[in-house]
């Protein structure tokens, strides 16, 4: 396995913005639409919000910001977007070249929407990658949406079949670890990892019962917090093509009437949202309350609006970007 090693920052160096990274090393974990639905939510909430696709072969968020900037131009609707950066991998063919080129790419791009952004949402790709490796170095917060099944949790660890030990921890939990102690010896810093739990409501009891006992047995030994994910539902699937959210369900046509599993979801979005222990957003929710009624998250009525962003598909020039703590060189560990 190799792990990122990084410098002490340069002087002057100021990190503005929170730093959000949506990980996991398997596919088909719902990382793209958790990163929109929260990517949305922060938006609706009044904040600048910076989005960074570093999964340069699928681009899923790229895709999904696409399709909004198409329905926002189709139906001349002043929905919210982000400021999209899409980090592309090298194209060289030498290890140190490579991961030399896409440091530069990465910390260039990211310099950037710290300048400007309140929060900035990176996703990432479903398999191990060094830009995946150093995202998740310079991360405040690391998102782990899983599916609840114990082909799933694999990604966090090996489970014994008969008694339901843990035996150890994935490759993608020691990656992370790594990650962590390489964030605080840089900055000091630290990283608050939560795993979110999706499509709950398909287990039965038994189930449900075998893996939360794993899960809390997970959460003492690999350090995470757990958090209530998202159900099975069609309507995030259907809303990928319109590049919406259920949180822009009653500004949109297309979009349909607000049903009860439109209200269903919503609410899953806003419990992540609260999951999340961040003071800001904790006390822009609470500041909004204090001065309007309803939900500040979910209805378009009272959620600030914010101005759309010119999307980006590449890393921004050197020139444009203050200073941002540079790794170095990744060095091979057994």
């Amino acid at each position: 396995m190799q792990q990122a090693s990084h410098s002490t920052p340069p002087a002057g160096t100021v990190k503005r913005g929170h730093i959000i990274v949506i990980g996991n090393e398997k596919g088909g974990s719902g990382k793209t639409t958790t990163g929109m639905h929260l990517i949305i939510g922060l938006l609706r909430l009044g904040f600048r919000v910076g989005s960074m696709d570093i999964d340069a072969r699928q681009r899923s968020l790229t895709r999904y910001i696409e399709n909004r900037k198409m329905t926002i131009a189709k139906e001349a609707t002043p929905l919210p977007l982000p400021s999209h950066i899409v980090v592309n991998k090298s194209p060289y063919n030498i290890q140190e070249e490579t991961e030399e080129d896409e440091r530069d790419r990465f910390t260039r791009a990211l310099a950037k929407l710290l300048v400007t952004c309140d929060f900035v949402v990176i996703d990432s790709p479903g398999n191990d990658t060094y830009l995946s490796r150093l995202a998740h170095s310079f991360a405040d917060t690391v998102i782990t949406p899983v599916n609840d099944s114990f082909v799933d949790l694999d990604v966090l660890a090996s489970v014994d079949g008969l008694t339901l030990q843990v035996q150890k921890p994935s490759i993608y939990s020691e990656m992370l670890w790594e990650q962590k102690l390489q964030r605080a010896r840089r900055d000091g810093g630290s990283i608050d990892w939560i795993v979110m739990r999706n499509r709950l409501s398909n287990l039965d009891a038994r189930n449900k019962r075998q893996i939360s006992k794993v899960m809390e047995e997970l959460t003492k030994r690999l350090g995470f917090r757990q958090a209530p994910g998202f159900s099975e539902r069609v309507i995030f699937r259907e809303l990928f093509l319109l590049g919406l959210t259920v949180l822009d369900v009653l500004e949109t046509t297309k979009s349909g009437s607000l049903s009860m599993s439109h209200l269903a979801a919503r609410q899953e979005v806003r419990d992540l949202l609260k999951t999340l222990r961040i003071p800001s957003v904790d006390a822009r929710i609470a500041q909004v309350r204090a001065g309007q009624k309803g939900d500040p998250i979910t209805d378009p009525r009272i959620a600030p609006k914010s101005t759309p962003a010119k999307a980006e598909a590449a890393e921004p020039s050197a020139s444009s970007s203050p200073s941002v703590a540079t790794p170095e060189p990744a060095t091979s560990a057994a």
